[in-house]
């Protein structure tokens, strides 16, 4: 693509277009993020599953503070031009007890979800993604959790002249079946769903507010830049952001996927 085009999108912002663009380079996928202090209102001493392999039996001590960080990446595979592009995208959300000293700081869970997407562009400002996903927490029995998804992932985003940014995506699931005997979570969709909903409004690339719902649960994220909270001038390079995080209801980790609770943070996070 030449210069002056790929010079242009980015002026506009930070489009699905320019999000889903092929480039064979590293692309954010999801939020990249730190959250240094985490605060949990009920941490899961005790796991449960209907599958009786999968209940954990002695509970243990959970701090109710964490140090919470995602990293999730995206890397374009194939480009079929107007035919659209796949991708594999690799997202990990980990959850250490940094604050828990007297048990030698342990990772409370870390979840792993490597996916495939095929993404097209119906029109301009637009995108469709179709993808399967697996997700797990690589935990021996009776701690392991996973489960396989395919789904359709339709986006739309408009950007006024004035730099600000809405972007709508909804993101329909199915589970592919298991074996009753090796199935960790058999009842995960009566938590999670078969649908998440994703609102997020951005300006100038900078301040960023996400919404993301499921049919029990909720998250808002809100990301501003340093300079913009010390009142400096936007001559200074934008390198993180601040980072706010509120979730409320089942499924934050999959260990948590059917424990209800409320749970906050605050951080920092890359800019997209």
């Amino acid at each position: 693509m030449p210069v002056q085009a790929a010079k242009s999108r980015s002026a506009a912002g930070h489009s699905l277009a320019y999000e889903w663009e092929p480039s064979y380079e590293l692309k954010t996928y999801k939020q990249n993020y730190l959250l240094m202090y985490a605060h949990s209102s009920k941490p899961n001493n005790l796991p449960s599953s209907p599958n009786l392999n999968n209940q954990v039996l002695v509970p243990y001590a959970l701090d109710n503070r964490d140090v919470k960080f995602q990293i999730s990446l995206k890397l374009a595979l194939a480009d079929n031009k107007e035919f659209g592009s796949l991708w594999f995208a690799y997202t990990q959300l980990s959850f250490w007890q940094f604050y828990d000293r007297t048990n030698s700081q342990p990772f409370r869970e870390t979840d792993y979800s490597p996916e495939f997407i095929y993404s097209v562009q119906p029109f301009e400002s637009s995108i469709l993604n179709v993808g399967v996903i697996h997700q797990s927490n690589g935990e021996n029995n009776p701690r392991s959790r996973s489960w396989n998804r395919y789904y359709i992932q339709p986006g739309l985003d408009v950007i006024d002249s004035d730099g600000i940014r809405l972007l709508l995506q909804i993101r329909w699931w199915k589970r592919f079946l298991e074996a009753p005997a090796g199935d960790n979570n058999p009842d995960i969709t009566d938590f999670l769903g078969y649908r998440e909903v994703e609102l997020r409004y951005e300006y100038k690339n900078s301040w960023r507010i996400s919404v993301t719902g499921r049919s029990k649960s909720g998250q808002l994220d809100i990301a501003a830049p340093w300079t913009s909270l010390l009142m400096l001038d936007d001559e200074y390079e934008q390198s993180a952001n601040v980072h706010f995080q509120y979730f409320r209801g089942y499924g934050e980790s999959l260990l948590d996927y059917n424990q209800f609770h409320e749970a906050w943070g605050v951080g920092l996070s890359l800019p997209f």
